[in-house]
């Protein structure tokens, strides 16, 4: 039987009554985790989720995991949904400041903080994000 793409990802839930995916990287963002990664990712701004990419375990990312994102916020903004980056490593966060991307995308230090600010924000078809947290499987 072949592993789904969630399936080698580190964690993938709905938050929120579905308003939220939040996508646990389990290392480095290179090429061949970004390609397991961008249709979770797809698939969730496609259903105007708001995005939070938990980046805690992830040290470094390559150019294949830096155009995931940039994709991916371009992608989020058209559809009106917000991509939360949480906990990115130093290297990440110089990577994308060098790349001027510092200032584009939200980073949280932690999924709480994350889904606090998201917060009230209303994702199109959605209810407002509440303080109340359900995780959901899809």
């Amino acid at each position: 039987m072949t592993a789904s793409p969630a399936d080698r990802l580190g964690e993938v839930r709905d938050v929120a009554g579905g308003a939220v995916r939040v996508v646990v990287l389990p290392a480095d963002l290179d090429r061949h985790l970004a390609g397991q990664v961008r249709p979770i990712v797809k698939a969730a701004i496609d259903k105007g989720r708001h995005l939070v990419i938990d980046m805690h375990a992830t040290q470094v990312i390559d150019s294949a995991g830096l155009g995931l994102l940039v994709r991916a916020h371009r992608s989020a903004r058209r559809r009106g949904v917000t991509l939360c980056l949480v906990a990115p490593s130093r290297f990440v966060l110089t990577v994308l400041h060098t790349m001027h991307l510092d200032g584009v995308f939200p980073i949280s230090p932690d999924q709480a903080t994350a889904l606090s600010e998201l917060e009230g924000v209303r994702p199109p078809g959605h209810a407002p994000v509440s303080g109340r947290v359900r995780a959901t499987v899809g």
